[in-house]
């Protein structure tokens, strides 16, 4: 199993999405922010980094703390709030003496929020509801859907900001007992490829995800996630099915990781954020 476990440090990962909404990826928003010359665009892209439901946007907005423009530096700290990433504590109890009374009010705001955040918990942006999840790929069993199911849920509950609701559908209340108004979007699955291929002496295994953002409550199709990934064995790491099993799971989790990775962006336009 030692080679087995080689080819799997090695996983060729192939990511794919599509949204209904045109938004700046990730990569953009951090240049924009570090490079723009134009403290407008700099400003834009902190506020977009802070609903951007990933721990990744944390880092450059801590930088952007250290600003010339003090709008910006007020922005990044507006964002890190909204982002509610703990880690950011710090970074941010270093800039309370900032030389703006303006960016000293956003940076005492973000250490308040993310301190109560620490004891009663992060508030959801985004609750997310599992739909049907399917096996179209020609692989007879049923144990693949609860995979997929199981799977996508542990990783989407990863997400910052991201809740996913019970099976059953229960969610969060406002203290009034009242629904939330956190906005919901339903994700669907499909496995629509699992295979494996001869080349040599060697067996590649292969699995093709896809998931469908529905905006809530018309379900609304808003965005599509798709992602890939493979796996290369010999056939004596195969020789067995408890063998076999364990390169089909770890291929299907890895094709679901490399479509959720780039889930945020299509989540965001599903919600409508």
């Amino acid at each position: 199993m030692h080679s087995f476990r080689h080819a799997l440090l090695s996983l060729a990962l192939l990511f794919s999405v599509s949204s209904a909404v045109a938004t700046p990826g990730l990569d953009e928003l951090v240049d924009q922010l570090k490079n723009a010359s134009d403290f407008r665009v700099r400003i834009s892209a902190a506020l977009q980094l802070g609903k951007s439901l990933t721990g990744d946007a944390a880092p450059p907005l801590e930088a952007a703390l250290e600003d010339s423009d003090a709008s910006v530096r007020a922005a990044a700290a507006a964002a890190l709030k909204n982002l509610g990433d703990q880690a950011a504590l710090g970074a941010l109890k270093a800039h309370r003496s900032d030389k703006s009374a303006a960016v000293r009010t956003q940076v005492t705001a973000a250490i308040k929020s993310l301190e109560e955040e620490r004891i009663t918990g992060p508030k959801p942006k985004v609750l997310i509801k599992l739909g049907i999840m399917k096996n179209d790929s020609g692989v007879k069993s049923k144990k693949i859907e609860s995979e997929l199911a199981d799977s996508s849920r542990r990783k989407l509950s990863e997400l910052p900001g991201v809740r996913v609701l019970a099976a059953d559908g229960s969610g969060p209340t406002a203290g009034s007992g009242k629904p939330s108004t956190v906005p919901m979007v339903m994700v669907t699955g499909n496995v629509f490829e699992l295979k494996a291929s001869r080349e040599g002496r060697s067996i590649t295994y292969s699995a093709s995800v896809e998931y469908v953002l529905h905006s809530m409550p018309e379900q609304a199709i808003a965005a599509k996630v798709s992602g890939r990934a493979s796996a290369t064995a010999t056939e004596k790491d195969t020789a067995d099915a408890s063998a076999l099993a364990e390169i089909r799971r770890s291929v299907l989790e890895a094709a679901i990781a490399s479509a959720l990775r780039r889930a945020p962006p299509a989540l965001l336009a599903a919600a409508r954020l």
